[in-house]
């Protein structure tokens, strides 16, 4: 397995963070030096073992955003169906919120000075390497050191970038959560009906080739169906977790100019991609991103 720093990856997906973290050191040395020791650390060293463990997961959901930013509170239980059991409540979305002030939230999102400020991990005793992978979240193996400062610089510094990383990846998911939400107030169309990109046995490159793109396409000369078909693209994307893809998407298909070869071929593979990202084939996704990349650098 490929290190960084010699920063071994121990559990979890790296593209799909979950929020919650350990980071562990093995500490060389002696048992009874680490008893005699005044290191106010050395009480948290069992076998040999040094961890910190943080839970970053605090208000990065939609129904975070929509509780703190628009007043509106989910109940817990309706998790899978937020905005189709908000829209029952409150007789459409429309009556409650505001297109332009989740327009402007978009915007500024991420540009909140206290975002740059991480939250500290903490020192938390485990006995065995066993007991640590037993433990929900990722985790993640510093290495071992002979100096206990060395030690705790090395697992604090961890959890600080992972910080960085998750709430990167959980904005980019909110990001295209908003996004499908503007669109359901704006064209009044309640969500949780037809399929999505999430419903189960949907293959999302077939559905996207064979009836969504074309739709579009074919759409083009008529501006209200346009429309109608680029909503009905968003909303079955609803849940994807890369907006960059959806819009990408939308911009290759243009109301006043015809698709060319490499237009066509671009939809191929971002619907190839698509399909990818959703199968958690990151190896796959990497291959297709690459020659995106290179047919769009070609031009």
């Amino acid at each position: 397995m490929e290190k960084v720093l010699n920063v071994e990856k121990k559990k979890g997906d790296p593209e799909r963070l979950d929020g919650r973290v350990i980071v562990y050191a093995k500490i060389e040395m002696d048992t009874a030096e680490l008893i005699t020791m005044k290191h106010p650390v050395a009480a948290m060293i069992h076998g040999g073992l040094l961890a910190v463990q943080g839970n970053y997961r605090e208000q990065n959901s939609l129904a975070d955003f929509l509780k703190n930013e628009m007043g509106i509170s989910l109940e817990e239980d309706s998790a899978e169906n937020e905005l189709k059991d908000m829209l029952e409540d409150m007789d459409g979305l429309e009556a409650a919120l505001d297109p332009q002030k989740l327009r402007e939230w978009l915007e500024n999102m991420g540009d909140d000075a206290g975002q740059f400020i991480p939250t500290p991990a903490k020192v938390v005793p485990f006995h065995s390497e066993t007991e640590i992978l037993e433990q929900p979240g990722d985790i993640y193996y510093a290495g071992s050191f002979k100096g206990i400062g060395n030690a705790m610089l090395g697992i604090n510094g961890i959890p600080i970038i992972y910080q960085a990383v998750f709430r990167e990846q959980q904005m980019q998911l909110l990001h295209s959560e908003i996004e499908s939400l503007i669109s359901q107030v704006e064209w009044n169309e309640p969500a949780g009906e037809g399929d999505t990109i999430t419903t189960p046995g949907i293959n999302p490159e077939e559905a996207l080739l064979k009836e969504y793109i074309p739709s579009m396409l074919y759409q083009r000369v008529d501006p209200a169906a346009f429309e109608s078909a680029r909503k009905q693209f968003r909303t079955f994307m609803r849940g994807y977790r890369f907006n960059d893809d959806v819009e990408a998407v939308l911009s290759l298909i243009s109301k006043d100019k015809e698709p060319g070869a490499m237009e066509y071929k671009l939809l191929e593979l971002y619907a190839k991609k698509i399909s990818m990202v959703q199968m958690e084939d990151f190896a796959a996704v990497d291959v297709v991103h690459k020659e995106i990349e290179a047919l769009r650098g070609a031009v």
